[in-house]
């Protein structure tokens, strides 16, 4: 059984032949490049929408800002 699944997608001809010379400088495959790009792009896009709940609690006062340091002083105890 596959554990991948095959996805095509449409890209321009300049941006198919950019990402070749980059996954060529990178040592990967053109697939191996897309998904990297990919797994970044949705973490970044995790991060972000982490930052914005975490924004509203603070603002709507259900959070509280840690003061500097104050992250190192819960995990240490």
């Amino acid at each position: 059984m596959r554990s991948t699944s095959l996805v095509t997608i449409s890209m321009p001809p300049e941006m198919v032949a950019e990402s070749e010379k980059v996954a060529e400088k990178k040592h990967m495959t053109r697939s191996e490049l897309l998904r990297a790009a990919l797994r970044f792009y949705l973490e970044e896009a995790s991060l972000e929408e982490a930052m914005y709940i975490a924004e509203k609690e603070l603002a709507s006062g259900r959070a509280k800002k840690l003061a500097k340091g104050g992250l190192v002083r819960l995990m240490r105890k």
